[in-house]
């Protein structure tokens, strides 16, 4: 378990210019890497992940397990389509690496599919460069009526019970 190797405390995220059999840059994240820390550190290089959650305090391996799909899917596809490489715990305690070219058949199979085939400890995952935008310059471009700028309009626990209701008449 590579990405373990500097013990559970020490947040083990590897960015990097190119991946093996890949001409992009990508990022080396442990299975227990919060996607929250692995953008932080790919931030820092001026690189984001092509597809992330849209909830950030999950992890890598949980989410490459239920497909990550996330509100980029429409753009870049669900994450498990931005992967190259994992390494995979089998259920016979074996730690396997493996990608689409080298045992493909794994590959597949653990890429959503809720840790029945194997656990992920570490997945490469391809990059794109950050936006470079600020809030003010994206505030900006839309307009906004006078006195309503960062109002709210419903509260969170009203929304959800709407939706609830609307389920409901269905």
């Amino acid at each position: 378990m590579r990405a373990l190797r500097r013990g559970h405390r020490a947040r083990v995220v590897n960015v990097s210019a190119a991946a093996a059999g890949a001409d992009e840059p990508h990022v080396d994240a442990g299975g227990e890497q919060l996607w929250a820390d692995v953008l932080l550190a790919t931030l820092g290089h001026g690189f984001a992940p092509r597809a992330c959650t849209d909830y950030l305090h999950l992890t890598v391996g949980g989410t490459l397990s239920n497909a990550g799909i996330g509100g980029q899917a429409f753009r870049h596809g669900p994450q498990i389509a931005n992967v190259h490489e994992l390494d995979v715990i089998t259920g016979t305690g074996e730690m396997v690496t493996c990608s689409r070219a080298k045992n493909s058949d794994l590959f597949f199979a653990v890429l959503g599919g809720l840790g029945q085939f194997g656990v992920i400890t570490r997945a490469t995952i391809g990059l794109e460069p950050a936006p470079k935008r600020k809030m003010e310059a994206l505030l900006r471009q839309l307009s906004f009526e006078p006195g309503f700028v960062f109002a709210k309009d419903v509260a969170f626990a009203e929304f959800l019970d709407r939706v609830c209701e609307e389920e409901m008449a269905l």
